[in-house]
């Protein structure tokens, strides 16, 4: 992915990710969290021990769309990747932009037995569209129901006769394999294979 450093500056309302790292996250089928790594508990100034085994709710921000959490968590099950977009939390209710990818983990039987998450930085176009369609959404949850933000969300991207996967790479302005490589950077696992040759 070519990335253009003018467009990655810092959002003014959240946190600012580093483009070079990446966070991640691993839950079971029934949304738990199992581990964390070092980026995402500095960039959400979580313990380890305080995460471990809780609902992966506490990631999402407020403003963060239930009929969005719900459609990701869908799609996730059906396809082995899926790519999304997260308005996640700290523990001081910071909010932070990311650009999601979700990875099925199968068992020895072929079955899905749980997700990693990964997480990296989401351009600042992006956020600025994708914000408006979250504001409305929240809107509809608030004063109607989520199922009635569900509708709308159907009827949103039937208008722009796209997919959810393909309004995500529309909004971030790639495609799935320029998205893959952008989740191939993470200077911390370059850095942690360094050390790892050098003890051998």
């Amino acid at each position: 992915m070519t990335l253009n450093y003018n467009i990655m500056g810092e959002n003014k309302n959240c946190k600012h990710l580093n483009v070079e790292r990446k966070a991640k996250l691993k839950f079971d089928a029934n949304n738990k969290i199992l581990y964390a790594n070092n980026y995402f508990l500095e960039i959400t100034n979580n313990p380890i021990h305080e995460i471990i085994l809780k609902d992966l709710d506490l990631i999402f921000h407020k403003e963060m769309p239930v009929s969005i959490q719900e459609l990701t968590m869908t799609l996730s099950r059906i396809y082995p990747v899926q790519y999304g977009i997260l308005k996640g939390v700290t523990k001081d209710s910071d909010c932070y932009w990311g650009f999601v990818k979700t990875i099925q983990n199968l068992n020895e039987h072929n079955e899905i037995s749980g997700y990693t998450m990964e997480i990296k930085l989401l351009p600042n176009p992006a956020v600025s569209k994708i914000e408006k369609l979250f504001e409305v959404l929240k809107e509809i949850e608030n004063n109607a129901s989520v199922d009635a933000a569900k509708k709308y969300l159907n009827g949103y991207l039937e208008e722009k006769n796209m997919s959810y996967q393909d309004f995500i790479f529309n909004i971030t302005e790639v495609n799935e394999k320029k998205a893959e490589k952008y989740f191939e950077i993470d200077s911390e696992a370059v850095s942690s294979n360094k050390k790892k040759k050098s003890w051998f």
